[in-house]
């Protein structure tokens, strides 16, 4: 294995936003192209580099000289090397890592103000984020050895769009901090392996959006012993930061074995602080799942199920609130035939809304 180390330049510059950042790159003359990209060993050279990487031995040199504005492409075959970049771009100019293909083992970022866009990443830790003003789109990642495309605190105005993760140890995505995006992306087939579950996409922290994302074949059979508890979209307080003010919207998630939401707050509700995790918005998705449930909350009040489409073998009910998850909405819902649309126990009456019949 090769690691490659780029530099810090300086400390980082916290003030930036992924705004900014944005604005730069659509403003820009030469863009990579988007979605996610096939891995070959013979990449093409994607547009707009100012300097280029085409085998391992070079990698040193060039990562050590960029710079904010910089955009160094991967241009070769680089399958048994792990990237590692610690220097910051700088607000309104990112450094940039492209390829059009190219493969990788990882990539690891531990700065602000970086775009990763149209790499082939196989086999590694997959994209490991830490940071300020991130963007990652476009890449392919699959079989990591954790989680696909992670970003964790400090996390903050980050965008993770339009990357394709397949057969990730744990969660294709996972992401923890503030004003973070995860949009237009593909997850499939999570596995456990050395990782405590198998999930598509988890989140963690204040105004997180996880929107407009496909998830699917994420399954329990073929385990020794106890099975992971797959679901798409996941989020929870143990060891972890509270969830506020979240949106999950406009999603896709089929042929997963349990749960479509599974949102619980247990530390909090076990110390009596149920309120720390709140309001998630889970509007517009479609759900066919295997579970008994499609949307479980336990320890959450004010969140909203509304316009979703549920479907599943195995559903008893297509949402159920439980352990305090007050001033739920249950509305404009597409529900198969069931015992029950939804279920909701005594200490989550306070505040429910609904338009089905009693």
């Amino acid at each position: 294995m090769v690691v490659l180390a780029m530099r810090r330049a300086g400390p980082p510059a916290w003030a930036g936003s992924a705004v900014p950042l944005l604005a730069v790159l659509l403003l820009s003359a030469c863009t990579a192209s988007s979605g996610s990209a096939a891995p070959r060993s013979d990449a093409s050279r994607p547009t707009g580099c100012t300097v280029e990487i085409e085998t391992p031995a070079e990698a040193p040199a060039v990562l050590a000289g960029a710079a904010g504005g910089s955009v160094v492409c991967v241009v070769g075959d680089l399958g048994d090397t792990d990237l590692v970049l610690d220097g910051s771009g700088r607000p309104g100019e990112p450094l940039v890592l492209r390829a059009d293909g190219a493969v990788v083992r990882s990539v690891t970022v531990s700065a602000d103000h970086v775009v990763v866009e149209g790499l082939a990443v196989l086999g590694g830790e997959g994209i490991v984020l830490s940071g300020q003003d991130l963007l990652v789109r476009g890449n392919e990642v699959r079989d990591a050895a954790s989680d696909g495309i992670s970003c964790t605190e400090p996390c903050l105005d980050v965008v993770v769009e339009d990357n394709t993760v397949t057969g990730a140890d744990g969660s294709g995505i996972l992401v923890e901090g503030a004003r973070i995006t995860v949009e237009g992306n593909t997850v499939t087939g999570s596995v456990r392996r050395e990782s405590g579950d198998a999930d598509g996409i988890r989140f963690f922290g204040t105004d997180v959006r996880i929107v407009g994302n496909t998830v699917t074949d994420i399954k329990d059979d073929g385990y020794d012993g106890e099975p992971p508890h797959t679901d798409c979209f996941q989020t929870y307080d143990n060891s972890r930061i509270p969830t506020v003010r979240a949106v999950v919207s406009d999603n896709v998630c089929r042929n997963v074995d349990h749960q479509c939401l599974i949102a619980t707050a247990e530390e909090a509700g076990r110390s009596g602080q149920v309120g720390r995790s709140r309001s998630i918005e889970f509007t517009g998705n479609v759900c066919e799942v295997e579970g008994a449930q499609a949307v479980l909350v336990q320890w959450i009040p004010g969140v909203v199920v509304r316009g979703n489409s549920f479907a599943g073998p195995n559903l008893d009910r297509a949402a159920i609130f439980l352990d305090g998850s007050t001033g739920a909405v249950f509305v404009g819902n597409t529900v198969p035939d069931l015992p029950a649309a939804y279920q909701l126990d005594a200490a989550s009456e306070d505040g429910f809304v609904t338009d089905e019949p009693e």
